[in-house]
């Protein structure tokens, strides 16, 4: 079994080839060629982009075994040319060549096995190694990472027999099911050799540089590795920075005194917060204690308060008068919020349900308390002519 050309000659780009069928599939048409310069994807990774005879191509279908490139429109000629976007190409191959890279140091240097990886179309790729290395041995991995960057270690593919794979020093998890003929080898000069049939730059300094950016543990006694390499990472660096100067801005000083800045502001935040909560008591206390009460009933209605603050209304008014309803309520723009209804056990256990259904809401609560959230606090009215009307 030939291997197609993104396997054969990787940093081919720009290829003429010949139209060996066209299918139509759903809208669109499959168009078989004789040789395949854009990647399809799988393995981990996402397909190439790029056109054939500059119309998009929209994807890859597979027929009878054979890749097919998904076109709007069939080909006007039997002779076209493939373009692979280049931009898309180089990002994925630099992501896929540092996995390969840390994959091998981390095996070679901690004794940690690459588990898992997953490169996205955007965003950070992810490396799972066994274990739980510690915070410096990912440092020293990165920096092991930048000393072959720097050195510009080759990166090259070649293709062997099945046969020849034991002879070798070769790092795989084993061939697909059902694989037959030759098989593509990537090799990082003096690092690593391992089947993969992926993209990857042709020497480590087009990564320019990598990093681990963050890490998760997972199930299994894994830990998930979040890196960036080349592009990606220097984007990264670019919204870091600008987050930076924003900061700079806005804490009037350098990043050296960011966090110090902060915990002052924090700090500030707690004071204020507790003061707050302090005057919002106080005023509870003195809103709940002069409400007047007619036909047995107490009423309290406060726009954007929350069910805290009614709560200590309606206790401040029950300690002012213990025998009568208090119903105290909050409400927000769009007509949602809180009601509480408080007083002697009895009717607040026979009237809560019904004013919870008055405003279209539920609620539950001790003895003597019936509270809830409400989408409909803007018939509170109804609700408190119920209640002044209900027979005692």
């Amino acid at each position: 079994m030939d291997l197609p050309l993104y396997l054969r000659a990787p940093a081919q780009l720009r290829v003429s080839t010949r139209v060996l069928s066209v299918v139509p599939v759903e809208g669109r048409f499959a168009v078989r060629l004789a040789d395949l310069v854009l990647h399809p994807g799988g393995g981990g990774q996402p397909p190439d982009a790029g056109t054939v005879d500059g119309a998009p191509v929209r994807g890859f279908h597979e027929i009878g075994g054979a890749i097919h490139l998904l076109l709007d429109r069939p080909p006007v000629a039997d002779a076209v040319l493939v373009e692979v976007d280049t931009g898309r190409r180089l990002d994925l191959a630099q992501q896929h060549t540092a996995q390969h890279l840390l994959t091998a140091l981390a095996l070679d240097r901690l004794g940690r096995a690459t588990v898992g990886f997953h490169l996205p179309e955007t965003g950070y790729a992810t490396v799972d190694l066994s274990g739980a290395p510690a915070e410096a041995d990912l440092r020293m991995l990165e920096v092991l990472a930048d000393e072959a960057i720097r050195a510009d270690l080759p990166v090259r593919s070649r293709i062997v027999a099945p046969e020849e794979l034991a002879g070798l020093p070769v790092r795989s998890r084993g061939l697909p099911e059902g694989h037959v003929g030759p098989v593509r080898l990537v090799e990082i000069e003096g690092i690593d050799l391992n089947t993969c049939a992926g993209t990857h730059v042709p020497g480590l300094a087009a990564l320019q540089a990598v990093r681990v950016l963050s890490t998760e543990r997972i199930r299994g006694g894994v830990t998930r590795l979040h890196y960036a390499a080349g592009g990606r990472l220097l984007r990264h660096v670019d919204a870091a920075l600008e987050r930076e100067r924003t900061f700079n801005r806005l804490l009037s000083c350098g990043p050296e005194d960011h966090a110090s800045a902060l915990e002052r502001l924090l700090g500030r935040d707690r004071a204020a917060g507790r003061e707050r909560r302090r005057l919002q008591e106080e005023l509870a206390k003195h809103l709940g204690a002069a409400l007047p009460t007619e036909d047995g009933v107490a009423v309290f209605h406060r726009q954007e308060a929350d069910l805290a603050f009614l709560g200590a209304v309606a206790t401040a008014a029950l300690e002012a008068d213990p025998d009568r309803l208090v119903l105290c309520t909050c409400d927000d723009p769009a007509g949602e919020g809180c009601f509480v209804l408080g007083g002697p056990s009895a009717p607040v256990a026979a009237e809560g349900p019904v004013v919870a259904a008055l405003l279209k809401g539920r609620g539950g609560g001790p003895p003597g308390r019936f509270q809830g959230r409400a989408s409909r606090i803007d018939r509170r009215d109804e609700a408190v002519a119920h209640l002044r009307g209900r027979p005692r």
